[in-house]
């Protein structure tokens, strides 16, 4: 779980392929948020920062349609699924928490599973805050071609040594409560200047090592295969922040 709750704090996520993360979209009622953070962040403090129990990562969501949103992520073994919220927990959850809710969208929960092999995750990005997520629909047709990118990415990515890019990868796979094959990739940032940077300056390197690695011109092919797998409307990107006071420690 200590390996588990450090992940937390780069929305980074436990290499342990046993692990799942559950996600929900949670709307704050108006001019409630610094109240429902603070009483989320006493709950997961009081329930969710022991071994036995889950751990949980929260996030504002910056851009897309639910700017303004809570994204809030609950990480533990198919164990803990099995067995459920503690029900002092919930109790506490119902009490103290849920007032400050407009809407919780449990109905509309997500389940992930970390792919680690295509994940990357440099010792300099632990205390990165800010989240650029990519969500990728692919078509079935298009899985080789998808995951071929993703995973030479890595390898790529991994071989730049002390050129590594400061930047967190954690590519995550749907496992249930998705209509189609949906994936969510996870990059690192300190803030949205050090995103500028490194897509100036260490990006163009990861280029380079991708196609001396793979062959010239292999990284810009990769691409154009992997956009041609993705379904209609199959990509968009989402920015979010660590709300750490509400994040297992």
């Amino acid at each position: 779980m200590k390996k588990i709750l450090i992940f937390l704090l780069t929305l980074s996520f436990s290499v342990a392929s046993s692990q799942i993360y559950t996600s929900r979209i949670i709307e704050v009622e108006p001019g409630q948020m610094e109240n429902f953070v603070k009483a989320a962040g006493e709950k997961t403090q009081k329930f969710n920062n022991s071994e036995d129990n889950f751990a949980f990562s929260t996030f504002e969501i910056l851009s897309g349609t639910d700017t303004g949103k809570i994204f809030r992520v609950q990480i533990g073994s198919p164990e803990m699924m099995d067995g459920g919220l503690d029900p002092e927990e919930a109790n506490y959850w119902s009490k103290n928490v849920n007032k400050y809710i407009k809407s919780n969208s449990s109905g509309r929960t997500v389940m992930w599973t970390r792919s680690a092999d295509a994940s990357v995750w440099p010792e300099s990005t632990r205390d990165h805050d800010l989240r650029m997520v990519m969500f990728y629909n692919y078509k079935d047709s298009g899985e080789q071609d998808f995951w071929r990118f993703r995973l030479r990415q890595a390898k790529a990515r991994a071989a730049m040594g002390d050129d590594q890019v400061n930047s967190a990868m954690h590519v995550m796979n749907c496992a249930s409560g998705c209509d189609g094959n949906w994936v969510a990739i996870f990059f690192t940032y300190e803030s949205f200047e050090h995103q500028r940077e490194i897509n100036a300056n260490e990006l163009p390197k990861l280029v380079e090592k991708y196609n001396e690695m793979y062959g010239g011109g292999s990284y810009e092919q990769d691409v154009e295969s992997v956009d041609a797998s993705l379904m209609p409307n199959g990509r968009r990107v989402v920015h979010m922040r660590v709300i750490r006071e509400a994040t297992s420690n």
